[in-house]
């Protein structure tokens, strides 16, 4: 066949395909908008730069429950798949042993379990000794700090003078 008897646009032109495709992959132009009338009624102004119109609320409190409600059912599925998973991870572990749940016990020296309890024992032992009276083991007599200051006060510590 020669080049005047293949029919214009058929099928043996190149790159007829590739522009039909692009000619539907191509963004369609929106229709032209229609001419506006030459006056529009004026809604009434609650003044210069406000909106006459308000935000449906009851649309947004729906969407804002949907939210939440949506939000909701995720973490509780999330929670219940978790669980479910651990209950089948837990399955397979083997049982624990005697030994393995055994309560364990530190060998001494132990912590004090209450500090406090101790400190104030020690204090209430201390104040004791300094504010009481007591035979010591050398046989010599300890009083109170308060009536020793007394009994020294005014009087020369060398008892030769």
């Amino acid at each position: 066949m020669s080049q005047a008897s293949k029919p214009p646009g058929g099928p043996e032109r190149p790159g007829g395909l590739f522009q039909a495709i692009l000619a539907g992959l191509a963004p369609r132009r929106p229709p032209a908008p229609e001419p506006e009338p030459a006056h529009w009624p004026e809604a009434p102004r609650a003044g210069p730069g406000h909106e006459t119109e308000d935000v449906d609320v009851r649309r947004t409190g729906l969407v804002m429950a949907g939210l939440a409600l949506s939000a909701l059912v995720a973490v509780g599925l999330m929670l219940w798949l978790m669980h479910a998973f651990t209950l089948g991870q837990r399955r397979e572990w083997p049982a624990l042993t005697p030994q393995q749940t055994a309560k364990l016990t530190p060998p001494p020296p132990n912590l004090q379990a209450d500090p406090y309890a101790d400190i104030a024992r020690a204090r209430a032992a201390e104040r004791g000794r300094l504010d009481g009276y007591a035979l010591t083991e050398a046989g010599r007599a300890r009083i109170p700090i308060d009536r020793a200051m007394e009994l020294v006060t005014g009087r020369p510590l060398d008892p030769a003078r």
